[in-house]
């Protein structure tokens, strides 16, 4: 399980991701940004990437952040610094990767 303090530095980087998109897509002012008001800044932005990263914090404050939606496994930190918005650990995003190749080639993957 991820530690507080890694949690903390995660929730600082999606927050400094929302702020720089705010800023240079939609000309917002972001200096005062924080978790607790990114809420409305977001609200009726279509942006998926934006999206995907208030959906990030949801689950930092329900408890779930980090944790693979398949395998309920960890994502691991190096993931999770690289694309805060991840969804699947390691294993699993390969084993993805894996089928879906395998779907364009038209290949079995087996053990799927």
């Amino acid at each position: 399980m991820l530690s507080q303090k890694r949690i903390d530095e995660l929730e600082e980087i999606i927050v400094s991701k929302i702020a720089h998109i705010l800023h240079d897509v939609y000309g917002e002012k972001t200096d005062d940004l924080s978790v607790q008001n990114v809420r409305g800044k977001l609200m009726f932005k279509g942006d998926p990437h934006l999206n995907e990263l208030r959906l990030a914090l949801e689950r930092i404050q329900r408890k779930e952040y980090g944790i693979c939606i398949f395998c309920k496994g960890e994502i691991g930190y190096d993931i999770l610094y690289e694309l805060p918005t991840a969804h699947f650990c390691r294993n699993c995003a390969d084993s993805l990767v894996q089928r879906r190749n395998a779907a364009v080639s038209g290949k079995r993957v087996y053990g799927s």
